[in-house]
């Protein structure tokens, strides 16, 4: 008997967690599994922040596919997609073609600049390692300029930062950076001419961080005393809010706003969106719902049942109340990843298909060190305690106690020793 062969594109949350829930089916013999991924790791990037500021290395938030999946039988292979031929049942990639007989695309999203001129070429993104090291060499290199320049204004130009977008990657980010800042010029440049006092002095006239969102409060799907809580902290970390203004252009100077308000900048960090990643089809076009991959209440493409798309790749193509866009989050995609499991099992054996029901396990968020705020259910969280609880929920995400226990020694080390200010290429 020929095993179907299963072929899972990206290794993201998604990717990740149905090929771990095919796991007992490839070891007994049943089906094949592959997975195609640009990278050999999974990334873990809700921490992605923590790395950008020096409270994470960069090897601590990925783990390596290969590892993840020793002895599992599923089979990893490193290479950019190039298309997908719904026909001949293959994935073109950049070293070679794979035959299918069900595909699964689990490619997730990238950036979204939304047109805005100046956007990608100026702002700084935070998707991958790359983008995390780009952002903590900037900010390591703003501050060894800093000191050597005699012109205040040059100086604080140098030193303002500006974050885009106010969910919850923007504002964990922002706050971060605001911890990260404070710490390295109080202990490293608290001589030098780039220096703006402790945390809780906010000193304009030496160091400017904003973060922009075109909404009235910050992380509006929360409750209203979770936001209100956010904002305060915020603002207690020396964090200016520019709410209900638009971005309009980016340039290497800082940002345009809607009602002609600028906010310089030497620094710009993108977290304002996401677009879905979609691979390239050849024979025609898929169907696309705002962007995303329209699939059925079983995940199948439309069109078509062997290939399935799930998270922050697809969509409902029945755009009714009841299959209402979900959130592009990390829980949607691991829930998700079971019922797609099930069901390609399913249609395997030719058994009828089940649709997916998404449970909320409730949302917290950082908001720099030793607070965070938080909702399971009708419960509201915030302080230290939710902030502790944000990182053991994020520490046994993590595949392997190898990887949760060196995270571990990093965050403890946090408390006792300085961020790293090495700069990363």
């Amino acid at each position: 008997m020929i095993r179907p062969h299963i072929v899972i594109l990206g290794a993201g949350f998604g990717g990740v967690y149905l090929a771990k829930k095919l796991v007992p089916q490839v070891k007994a013999g049943k089906i094949d599994v592959t997975i195609i991924n640009r990278t050999n790791y999974f990334l873990f990037t809700p921490l992605l922040h923590e790395v950008a500021t020096g409270s994470l290395s960069a090897s601590s938030v990925a783990e390596p596919l290969r590892e993840v999946f020793a002895g599992t039988g599923i089979q990893v292979i490193q290479a950019d997609v190039v298309s997908v031929n719904p026909a001949t049942k293959t994935v073109t990639t950049s070293v070679g073609v794979t035959e299918f007989d069900y595909l699964v695309i689990a490619t997730g999203a990238d950036t979204n600049y939304y047109g805005i001129s100046g956007a990608e070429k100026f702002a700084l993104p935070l998707k991958n390692l790359v983008d995390a090291a780009r952002i903590r060499a900037r900010i390591i290199d703003s501050f060894e300029q800093a000191v050597l320049v005699n012109d205040p204004k040059e100086r604080l130009h140098l030193l303002s930062f500006a974050v885009v977008g106010g969910g919850a990657t923007g504002v964990e980010t922002v706050a971060e950076l605001s911890d990260f800042v404070h710490e390295i010029m109080d202990r490293y440049y608290h001589n030098n001419k780039a220096h703006a006092g402790t945390p809780g002095s906010c000193n304009a006239d030496e160091l400017a961080i904003t973060l922009v969102h075109t909404g009235p409060e910050v992380l509006q799907p929360f409750p209203q005393a979770l936001r209100t809580a956010a904002a305060d902290r915020l603002k207690e970390r020396c964090v200016s809010l520019q709410l209900g203004s638009t971005v309009t252009a980016v340039t290497k100077d800082g940002l345009t706003l809607t009602d002609n308000i600028s906010i310089p900048a030497h620094t710009v960090i993108w977290a304002a969106g996401v677009k879905a990643n979609v691979p390239h089809f050849e024979g025609g076009d898929p169907t696309l719902v705002a962007g995303r991959l329209a699939v059925n209440e079983y995940f199948n493409m439309t069109g078509n049942e062997r290939i399935f798309a799930f998270g922050d790749v697809a969509a409902y193509a029945d755009t009714t109340p009841k299959h209402a866009p979900l959130p592009m989050l990390a829980q949607v995609a691991v829930q998700q990843a079971d019922m797609v499991a099930r069901n390609i099992i399913a249609s395997i054996k030719e058994k009828k298909l089940r649709s997916f029901e998404y449970h909320s396990k409730g949302s917290m968020v950082s908001v720099g060190s030793w607070f965070a705020i938080g909702f399971i259910g009708r419960f509201k969280l915030f302080g230290k305690l939710t902030w502790w609880m944000w990182r053991t929920v994020y520490l046994f995400k993590f595949a392997s106690w190898k990887k949760r226990f060196r995270i571990m020694f990093e965050w403890t080390l946090e408390v006792f020793y300085p961020r790293d200010i090495t700069k990363l290429e």
